[in-house]
């Protein structure tokens, strides 16, 4: 993987597209919460001043030990029993491929 050189750029123009402020609350979620915990700390250094970083991310680390070993059963949101579904709003999210 490489870094988004424009991901800020790009948050920055959907927020003025939607008419929100850098003061709007922005949640951020990746596989491991690696990435999203990144992407936080650069739309802090932009000036964001309420986004948040799924500590643990969607699918959490892999077993390092035991059966399940290898598998990303080891905590993050799906994994602690939290509501999620596949059916998302991408009107509501960054979505830039």
């Amino acid at each position: 993987m490489r870094p988004n050189n424009e991901f800020t750029q790009r948050v920055n123009q959907l927020m003025e597209e939607k008419g929100l402020r850098k003061d709007t609350p922005i949640y951020l979620v990746c596989r491991s919460g690696s990435r999203s915990s990144k992407a936080a700390n650069l739309l802090h250094l932009a000036g964001y001043t309420k986004v948040y970083s799924v500590t643990d991310g969607f699918e959490g680390d892999k077993a390092t030990v035991g059966p399940r070993k290898g598998e990303r059963v080891v905590n993050g949101w799906k994994n602690a029993g939290l509501p999620w579904t596949y059916k998302l709003d991408k009107h509501v999210m960054y979505w830039d491929l």
